[in-house]
């Protein structure tokens, strides 16, 4: 998880993820430099299994979420914002996914119910609403990787990390990236109720001219990748048990 300025609603969704924790998961959050009371909450959450991790200057949420990926030991990560609220069932439906395909890259998309300030549900299934799918046109011209509904084994970070300075977003790349090397799934189930507040971390518009810039860094970004040694040389085999 990253945070900045989320005390408004960090509680609820801290509550939400720390109830599904199982022997041997862990919960990291990265801090970006926070100036309301986000510290403060997670302060009185931080145990061995909980851990808080601040940047050392404000990174902005792409840095960030690579600063907390950094962080985790486990072999399956799952990516979460700071004031969306995960339903019951979502991390026990990740490690049976993981379970049943132990190949190293293999993304998992799960859906969600869009839902406003109050958690009331404004769209029930994210899915439908952006046209989610597989395709790497598809997503580079319209994204459709929405990094808090994503799951992975740690291999892709072998090929993903570091992430490229001309990216627009973390999620975009790791997905275009998962497209490249592996399998994806996106799972019409909704776990989460995702909560768009107008107080986001991130934009939801921007300029076209800025999006056309980004959408060529990022094609950019993706041939250099494939024509790298760490693409060439990414591990094939398969891993051992799942930990999220």
């Amino acid at each position: 998880m990253t945070t900045y300025n989320g005390a408004r609603h960090l509680r609820e969704q801290l509550a939400s993820i720390i109830e599904q924790l199982g022997e041997g998961d862990e919960l990291i959050i990265s801090d970006d430099r926070s100036t309301d009371k986000t510290l403060q909450i997670l302060n009185e959450h931080a145990s061995e299994r909980i851990r808080i991790v601040i940047t050392s200057g404000k990174l902005g949420p792409i840095r960030n979420f690579e600063h907390a990926i950094g962080h985790a030991r486990g072999q399956v990560i799952v990516l979460s914002d700071q004031d969306d609220r995960w339903l019951p069932g979502r991390l026990q439906r990740v490690r049976d996914h993981f379970a049943a395909d132990d190949t190293p890259y293999n993304l998992l998309v799960m859906n969600s119910i869009i839902a406003d300030g109050e958690l009331n549900p404004t769209h029930d299934s994210l899915f439908a609403y952006l046209e989610a799918g597989k395709g790497l046109a598809k997503n580079v011209y319209r994204n459709t990787y929405v990094g808090c509904h994503m799951a992975f084994r740690r291999e892709l970070l072998t090929v993903a990390m570091p992430f490229p300075r001309a990216i627009p977003m973390h999620d975009m790349w790791l997905g275009l990236v998962s497209e490249m090397v592996g399998a994806v799934t996106f799972d019409p189930t909704p776990t989460l109720m995702f909560r768009r507040s107008g107080h986001n971390y991130t934009q939801t518009h921007y300029p076209l001219r800025q999006r056309l810039v980004w959408r060529l860094g990022l094609i950019t970004s993706l041939l250099q990748l494939r024509l790298s040694r760490r693409f060439r040389t990414r591990p094939h085999r398969p891993v051992a048990e799942s930990q999220a």
